[in-house]
This record gives structure tokens, sequence and C-alpha cells, in this order.
């Protein structure tokens, strides 16, 4: 059975639901009462204390990258099992200085054709008010917002946000954990990659069951509704579907405890995609200014689990 794309746009918020489902569904909301949360099926067993360990410093992570002001990310996303490592795929560098408002979006649809990359078509930002369309040799302006929408989604890692203040990312962090059994540890180990020392973290993001209904990665958008973030005006969208269960894994650097890379395998009904992000906090965000005549596909630096 496919199962299609919907694109939701609820109270200004762009996320991806399977079709069939319905929009606004209750589940846990800020100004509602709290239906009782029970894993679904594919839970796995309660967690070790060293397992708990993991879980722990992963939710300090999300709660050090929701403060932060600014953040560059580059980003590949293969949908299907067949498309990774090599095959198809969108390759995004994206910004935003969520005080400025400066963004950086440059997202490329890329296919391999007997192992050679080429670019599809391209969705660039030129500033805030301008988003531009490239197909084959000609670029078109589609929008005079940008990122408009969707594109929205591409922003930070497509899963958490970033630009909260203290209490706002304390409320955050707390509902994830809060919500016993979403967020699972799995693993936790020290690592080098290129001479410095990061946090290898394993975690399991397990759809939860409200009343019937089951929702796992979109509980993270849940989180930030409790945390009251306008997300009709902070720059946020979920790049996952809601009911998605997710298998992460995320380097952290143990001084900061800011994520520097992460693989995060989403799956779900008829669903198997790889999110690739590597992370920047400390340079700000380079607008485009020009529109080049040729796209040169984003390559990441960091090496792929396993290799």
């Amino acid at each position: 059975m496919v199962v299609a794309l919907a694109v939701v746009i609820a109270g200004g918020v762009v996320y991806l639901q399977r079709s069939g489902g319905e929009a606004g569904n209750e589940r846990p909301q800020a100004d509602g009462t709290t239906p009782t949360a029970t894993p679904s099926a594919s839970a796995s067993p309660s967690p070790t204390a060293g397992r708990d360990a993991a879980r722990a410093a992963y939710l300090e992570s999300l709660r050090q990258q929701a403060l932060q002001p600014v953040v560059n990310v580059t980003r590949e996303v293969y949908e299907g099992e067949e498309s990774y490592p090599d095959g198809d795929h969108k390759a995004v560098i994206s910004g935003i200085d969520y005080k400025t408002g400066a963004v950086r979006m440059e997202k490329t649809d890329v296919t391999v054709k007997a192992g050679k990359s080429e670019v599809s078509d391209s969705m660039w930002c030129r500033g805030r008010s301008e988003q531009w369309f490239l197909s084959t040799v000609r670029w078109s302006q589609v929008d005079v917002t940008c990122p408009s929408g969707l594109y929205q989604m591409y922003l930070n890692d497509g899963l958490v946000t970033g630009g909260l203040t203290k209490e706002e990312a304390d409320v955050f962090v707390g509902k994830l954990n809060g919500w016993e059994g979403l967020v699972r540890g799995r693993g936790m180990s020290v690592v080098t990659r290129n001479g410095k020392q990061y946090v290898r973290l394993e975690i399991k993001v397990v759809p939860l069951r409200f009343d019937g209904l089951v929702a796992g990665a979109g509980m993270f958008m849940d989180a930030l509704k409790w945390a009251e973030v306008d997300l009709t005006t902070h720059p946020y969208g979920l790049l996952l579907y809601d009911d998605s269960s997710l298998d992460i894994v995320r380097y952290v650097d143990p001084k900061t405890r800011l994520p520097a890379y992460m693989e995060m395998l989403e799956t779900g009904e008829d669903t198997w995609i790889m999110h690739r992000v590597e992370y920047d906090f400390t340079h700000p965000v380079v607008e485009t200014t020009k529109l080049p005549k040729t796209i040169n596909i984003p390559r990441m630096t960091w090496p792929r689990e396993g290799e």
C-alpha cells in the first residue's frame, strides 16, 4: 500500500501527515488536559541505568540546541532504502538567525545516473523577500517570502528549533521528558573525530498512543506548543511524518553539549527516510545575494555511520 504525503497547515504550522489522517485530532495541548499516553506495540523494554544516562544527555543536548540564536546546517535526505547511501537525495545548506531574521536556504534535488550526480532542480532564498526556483537552466522567482510554508522545514534540523528563551526551552524539554516511553536511550560512548572527542548517543523515539491516536515525531512540535512558542511567527516546520518512529545517532560536543552531527532514520507505514545533518552554531548566517549560474551540490564532511 502506498501512503501519500500530505502537507498540513494547521494554525500556520507546517508538518507532514499520511493520507487518511485527520489534522487537529486531539493530543496533549497546552490549553487542555493530557490523556494517558501508552507506548505503541513496537515499544522496547524499559531502559537500563546506562540508557537513562544516554536519554538524559540527549534531552540536555536538545535544550542547548533550542537556546541557540543562530544555527547553520548542511543536510542530506534519502527517501527509500534503495537510494541510500549513493542514490537520489535532497542536499540542503540552510541557516537562520532567530534574532535578526537573517536566513539562508539552498535546497537542491540530486539525481544519480550511472554513478554520476546531477542537479534536477533547486530552490533558493535571496534574503527573506525572494524565493527562487531553478529548473534546467533558468531561475524564476516563485514567492516574495522565503522560505515560504513548506520550506521552513529545512531550517534547523527539521525536528528541533532554536531561538527559545530559557523558560521556553525548559518547558519544551520537560514535556518530551515527561511523556513516558517517547524518548528512549539505547547507548552512549565517547569517540574521536578529527582529533576531537564527542559523545555518541543512540536514541529511539517511539510512537505513543493517545486515546487511539498515534504520535511519534510530531510530539516534538506538540512540546513546542506547550512551551507557548508561537509557531505562526517563529520559523519552524516538522520535516517528518507526525506518527514516525525515529532511530537517532547524535554526536555531541561534551563541552557545549551541542550536536555536531546526526543521522536520523525515520520509519513508519511504508516509510524509510534517512536524514543526515551537520550543525554549525558558531558562524553567522551568510545570506545569498547572487544566484549562481551553476549549482554546486552541497557535500557533507562527516562520515556516515559505519564508514
